[in-house]
């Protein structure tokens, strides 16, 4: 009897000590988010927020794309039963925002496709900063938030200027609705960007050199 004792209890303190699962939640529909973390090997969920992003702007555009981040990820930290975090693990909830930069003007996702058109138009032929802001926070089992991290990159592209007829068959042929500035690194022909001054990964929405980190401070990835 003491040596079936002494084996359940043995058993209970492991499971006991057992590392608490640590679950990534990815607010963004971005199928170029989606697919960078799958390239990493990352198992995580998406979930879409209630935040409207454009009603957040600031006078710049790096406080703007941080701002909507931030307001993604406080979005679901705070209504944790409206995004079905998990209670017995911990919730890392991963949040990005994009936009492309001219000069003054800030280029978001196309609304239609006469100003995808217009986008690329302004767009072509000139170098653009892009810009991607993550925010992350870590809700414990417990429930409570012990870490947040949030940081910005910013990469210059070069787009080649592409006849009327181009632009016509791209905004045809591609989902512009879906990326900032009408365009995507992993969706256009492949000559449509000529050249990426810095983060690759940040053109595509979630740059590796702020989320890898962060993963592996959490030991998602090695």
């Amino acid at each position: 009897m003491s040596f079936m004792n002494l084996s359940f209890t043995s058993s209970r303190t492991q499971l006991e000590n057992l590392p608490v699962p640590v679950h990534v939640i990815l607010a963004s529909q971005s199928i170029g988010r989606r697919q960078l973390l799958e390239k990493l090997g990352v198992r995580f969920r998406v979930v879409v927020t209630n935040v409207d992003e454009e009603t957040i702007s600031l006078q710049e555009p790096v406080k703007t794309t941080r701002a909507r981040a931030i307001a993604k990820l406080e979005e679901i930290l705070k209504n944790p039963r409206v995004y079905a975090l998990d209670d017995k693990a911990k919730n890392l909830v991963i949040a990005a925002d994009s936009m492309a930069v001219l000069g003054r003007k800030v280029y978001g996702k196309a609304d239609g496709r006469e100003s995808a058109k217009a986008m690329l138009k302004e767009l072509m032929g000139h170098t653009h900063s892009f810009i991607t802001s993550v925010a992350a926070g870590l809700r414990d089992e417990n429930g409570n938030v012990t870490k947040r991290w949030d940081k910005t990159a910013t990469s210059k592209v070069t787009m080649r200027k592409m006849s009327t007829a181009e632009v016509e068959m791209y905004v045809t042929r591609y989902d512009f609705t879906r990326f900032a500035g009408a365009y995507s690194l992993q969706d256009a022909p492949w000559d449509l960007i000529t050249k990426v001054d810095g983060s690759y990964t940040n053109v595509i929405g979630l740059p590796f050199e702020i989320i890898l980190p962060v993963l592996r401070s959490q030991g998602v990835v090695a």
